[in-house]
């Protein structure tokens, strides 16, 4: 599995590229624009995969989903996206917790940040959105955040056996290991620093 990274976006929003094998999965893109396109190059995108619905994690899914990207996104994001974008094109599946993708990406409902908020789990890679950043953690004053539910995800996260490079939504990239041990939002939940 490789990943490619290019930071887009008024908010410097972090959009990867999978290539799993002969499948292109976008994460995130954060709008359509000329860097994204010559990112891309020639490579068809097979599906698009938002962590949430927000629209610095959406703003390129029209130009995609014109291309023939199939749009996937947790279904309880879905009265977020319909009451702040009411013309955003149709999702193509909604996904669930436990749901696999190409590449064995494992999907794991992580609401807090937002409703439906997502981690694409693959073999010793995170993808975590707007969950778990560098030395910090998502915001949760936003429509449908919830502190509560973002603790609650943030423990199964670091639950989580093994070790893992974490790709966030905005901000370096770093590792689970790290944050348990140096990230202050995390020593407020217990977390083991072993």
């Amino acid at each position: 599995m490789r990943v490619e990274t290019i930071c887009l976006g008024e908010l410097a929003t972090n959009c990867y590229l999978v290539d799993v094998g002969g499948t292109n999965v976008l994460i995130d893109p954060a709008q359509s624009c000329d860097a994204l396109t010559s990112f891309l190059s020639d490579r068809k995108i097979d599906l698009v995969v938002n962590t949430h619905g927000h629209f610095d994690h959406i703003g390129g899914n029209w130009e995609l989903k014109e291309s023939g990207a199939k749009l996937l996104i947790h279904s309880a994001d879905l009265p977020l996206v319909d009451r702040f974008y009411p013309d955003h094109p149709p999702f193509d599946r909604y996904l669930n917790d436990g749901d696999i993708l190409p590449g064995n990406l494992r999907v794991m409902h992580t609401p807090g940040h937002s409703p439906g908020s997502i981690v694409l789990i693959g073999e010793g890679i995170l993808f975590v959105g707007d969950l778990l950043f560098a030395g910090s953690i998502g915001r949760t004053d936003f429509p449908g955040g919830s502190m509560s539910e973002m603790n609650a995800s943030l423990r199964r996260l670091l639950a989580l056996p093994g070790e893992y490079r974490v790709y966030p939504g905005h901000g370096p990239s770093t590792t689970l290991r790290r944050e348990k041990m140096a990230n202050p939002y995390l020593t407020r939940l217990g977390v083991n620093r072993g």
